[in-house]
């Protein structure tokens, strides 16, 4: 365990020195920005509080940002499986099973790091417009019944999930929101690692934006059940289609998978090295 802790302590010393890194958390905050400041401005002229955590909520379902929001998550772990120099000294230290281990861990923490970032980004922007608390605010009430989208033509921003508002607080909305967030950038980075050791860093890439934007043509033509970024969106879950628990099993089981296949590769990959140990 202590061998694991060193590993996952190095990538995040290693990668949080990296431009890549730094500006795929720049990316995702201008592509949250740009939908945020929408919200934002039809708040504003609304001349109606928002309660600060509804800005997440808001701009991290709106469809658009979804198919976007993931470009600075896979910027971040592009360089996925992250074989540096120093390779061989890991390998022959923690033997290729924690090596794998320690990778997989510091892209579950990397991507809970990326969500809090975002959420915390919107809370910031929020707090000069609003107040903390559980009840839902007028202009999110309203943009929730704009089902004829003047709104949305107005500001590009919609919120058609008036069964989320009436099935949750704003904190447990907000909960919820992150958690899927959260689960899906998670299965991503797996995903990407995996697809990487088997084939090349460019496959796992083109395989993420792949299964990414299936996803979305087939959540934007009604077929939500078979939409893994469907089953991201907490208003599908609230009241909507699709079950939360089974959703959250579906992405935690993808997950499950990947790692242990990834568990299995990397005990055939020939990494080039003198000396390695083996577990």
């Amino acid at each position: 365990m202590g061998d694991l802790a060193v590993i996952i302590k190095g990538m995040f010393h290693q990668e949080l020195r990296s431009g890549r890194v730094f500006m795929g958390y720049l990316l995702g905050f201008a592509i949250m920005g740009y939908w945020t400041n929408g919200f934002l401005r039809y708040a504003a002229d609304t001349g109606e509080p928002i309660n600060i955590l509804e800005t997440f909520c808001v701009v991290e379902q709106h469809y658009v940002n979804l198919l976007f929001l993931v470009l600075g998550w896979l910027l971040v772990v592009a360089d996925a499986p992250f074989m540096k120099g120093n390779l061989c000294l890991l390998l022959y230290r923690c033997g290729r099973n924690r090596w794998n281990m320690g990778m997989l861990f510091y892209i579950l923490i990397q991507a809970f790091f990326y969500t809090a970032a975002l959420a915390a980004f919107t809370i910031v922007v929020s707090s000069f417009f609003g107040y903390a608390g559980n009840m839902w605010s007028s202009p999110v009430y309203t943009l929730a019944l704009d089902t004829a989208n003047s709104i949305g033509v107005k500001y590009n921003i919609t919120f058609p999930w008036l069964g989320m508002m009436k099935a949750m607080s704003v904190p447990q909305a907000f909960a919820v929101t992150f958690l899927f967030l959260y689960l899906y950038l998670a299965f991503m980075g797996v995903l990407l690692y995996t697809a990487a050791l088997l084939f090349s860093g460019i496959v796992g890439v083109v395989s993420v934006m792949g299964v990414h934007l299936v996803g979305f043509l087939r959540m934007m033509d009604g077929h939500t059940d078979t939409s893994l970024l469907a089953r991201a969106v907490p208003g599908y879950l609230a009241g909507g289609t699709l079950s939360c628990w089974r959703s959250a099993g579906v992405f935690l089981a993808l997950i499950t998978a990947f790692m242990v296949l990834s568990s299995v590769v990397v005990k055939r990959m020939e990494f080039h090295s003198g000396t390695e140990v083996e577990e």
